[in-house]
């Protein structure tokens, strides 16, 4: 009988990383750009919600152009960012071209003061103020 040494919130944060990569970067000072590939749910969110907290700029975009499923924890998650930012005086701004994850958020996204792109240049511009 073999047993898994690894206690279970560390096997929980390998289930995470086996469905969802998130990576941030700042490509200006006060500007966050979260990308989320995979799938957010109850089992990944932390990793989303990490990467919007550790990093908060007054600007945020997060990308979800490679999520393929967003669950009601995903979607507490990013409102939570959005509060957060209001707060703060900034704004999250979300990268979402039509697919399954837009469908979501339009039907259960409760926050009307965050702006929605197709593409994340269309955002980026948005952010920065520069013609596009």
């Amino acid at each position: 009988m073999s047993s898994d040494r690894r206690g279970p919130s560390a096997v929980r944060r390998q289930a995470a990383k086996e469905i969802l990569t998130v990576e941030s970067a700042q490509p200006r000072p006060g500007l966050l750009v979260v990308t989320a590939v995979g799938e957010i749910d109850a089992v990944s969110v932390r990793l989303l919600q990490r990467a919007t907290w550790q990093d908060a700029a007054a600007d945020t975009v997060v990308d979800l152009s490679h999520v393929t499923l967003l669950g009601a924890a995903g979607l507490r998650a990013l409102a939570q960012a959005a509060r957060r930012a209001r707060i703060e005086g900034g704004r999250l701004w979300l990268v979402v071209p039509p697919h399954p994850v837009s469908v979501a958020l339009s039907r259960f996204w409760p926050d009307k003061h965050v702006r929605g792109f197709a593409t994340l240049a269309e955002a980026l511009r948005a952010v920065t103020g520069e013609p596009g």
